[in-house]
């Protein structure tokens, strides 16, 4: 699954002017933003208004991200699971040819070294600069950071032929600290060979959400977390969700009262899931699993919309414990108090429209239980060596006149036709 950014220039050398699509459910508005000035509290920090931007896809395209790899000047760093996209992979060639240092660092476990084979050896014969993951590690992330000013936290992968009809998001961070721990994480990776361990090479800082270790815990314990702070509603949507740590959180909160809606692709694995939700209360709404429906890639949690503690966790986590605990991955918490307003605003405009669309998730009915063949009664008298009689075979002496079964259950009768045989009865 995939989806990426957009912008473009228009206020002076360095400054871009910022893209956020509201995607209802008749129209898109775009919304463009140019941040050509900042500004400054009084400790000489930017406001965290200016740090975050969110793309919703599929409705603001990818051609920002093209954009944004036309302008970078310096850097390109990007930790991607599935890059298959020729115009993003000729872009970043072009990019390198222009001096600019290109480093793609792509995910080879799983199915990665086959996905993402052509990518590699396409890019690595242009000039920009390719590693593997460690084998053992799924990297699933989808992160690229621009010139170490901006870093694109994305649920999309690059895959072009999935761009138009999936669900995905990502979250344009220049809040200096996070995209610094970005860089630094991105190094560790990309310097520690066939022998990494994501887990040693995390960089933390706050607000950022990494997968397989986030501060002492995991991106499990992080998750469970923002799902048990909701107080009066939590808003969830993933491509997966087997994790009972994560399913039966969402069901507390149900029980203690939080209104709890859950949108999603349809799939039988998710059912046990479903059932434990759905029977604590929460709505379920599920889009066909079909190549013209909607494919939910993106995951977001949106706990209290409209309330001053409302709060959005978005990233590449999937609701599975080998997601939270063993992968690369990264995601971002947004909050009002630092932020995250327009974000979690067109985010849960976008979701409402998703749960409008959805159907609600029915508890399968069990199949019926097929009426087992009857057992046929078992054949008597047997011959000497252990067989069933069959009509028309001679019987024993001590047979005569004996009334009995056949190997195929009709009931027979040794009589004296022509001679001592086995008859039908």
């Amino acid at each position: 699954m995939t989806r990426w950014i957009a912008r473009s220039y228009g206020c002076g050398t360095r400054a871009r002017p910022r893209l956020v699509t509201v995607l209802g459910s008749c129209a898109t508005v775009v919304l463009i933003v140019c941040m050509c000035g900042v500004a400054w509290g009084s400790a000489g920090h930017a406001t965290a208004t200016s740090y975050y931007r969110l793309v919703q896809y599929p409705g603001a395209g990818f051609g920002g991200f093209y954009t944004q790899i036309a302008h970078a000047r310096r850097t390109i760093d990007m930790e991607i699971y599935e890059l298959e996209d020729r115009t993003a992979e000729r872009d970043l060639v072009a990019a390198a040819a222009r001096g600019v240092r290109v480093r793609v660092l792509l995910d080879r476990d799983f199915s990665g070294a086959a996905a993402n084979r052509g990518a590699a050896n396409y890019l690595a014969g242009h000039g920009v600069e390719v590693a593997w993951a460690p084998p053992g590690y799924i990297f699933h992330i989808k992160t690229t950071t621009f010139d170490a000013t901006t870093s694109d936290i994305s649920t999309a992968n690059l895959v072009s032929k999935y761009y138009r009809t999936t669900r995905d998001a990502e979250i344009m961070d220049t809040d200096p600290a996070q995209v610094r721990a970005i860089e630094e994480t991105f190094s560790n990776d990309w310097t520690a060979g066939a022998s990494g361990n994501p887990r040693s090479q995390t960089v933390q800082a706050l607000g950022l959400i990494w997968s397989p270790n986030t501060e002492s815990g995991t991106a499990e314990t992080a998750l469970v977390n923002q799902i048990r702070s909701a107080r009066k509603t939590i808003d969830f949507e993933s491509e997966e969700l087997s994790d009972p740590a994560i399913y039966q959180t969402l069901a507390a909160d149900a029980r203690r009262g939080v209104s709890c809606r859950i949108v999603m692709t349809r799939s039988s694995e998710w059912d046990s899931a479903f059932r434990a939700v759905t029977k604590a209360g929460c709505h379920v709404h599920l889009f066909p699993d079909n190549s013209t429906a909607l494919y939910i890639h993106e995951k977001l949690i949106l706990d209290d919309h409209g309330t001053a503690r409302e709060s959005l966790l978005i990233g590449s986590q999937n609701a599975s414990v080998t997601s939270l605990t063993r992968n690369r991955e990264l995601g971002i918490l947004l909050t009002q108090a630092y932020g995250g307003a327009g974000a979690i605003a067109t985010a849960s405009a976008t979701f409402d429209s998703d749960f409008r669309s959805g159907s609600p998730w029915a508890k399968p009915k069990p199949k019926p239980t097929p009426t087992p063949a009857p057992t046929p009664t078992a054949c008597y008298p047997k011959t000497n060596s252990g067989k069933c009689y069959e009509p028309d075979e001679y019987c024993r002496d001590t047979d005569h006149g004996m009334s009995g079964v056949a190997g195929d259950g009709e009931a027979i009768v040794c009589e004296n036709d022509d001679g001592w045989r086995w008859e039908p009865k």
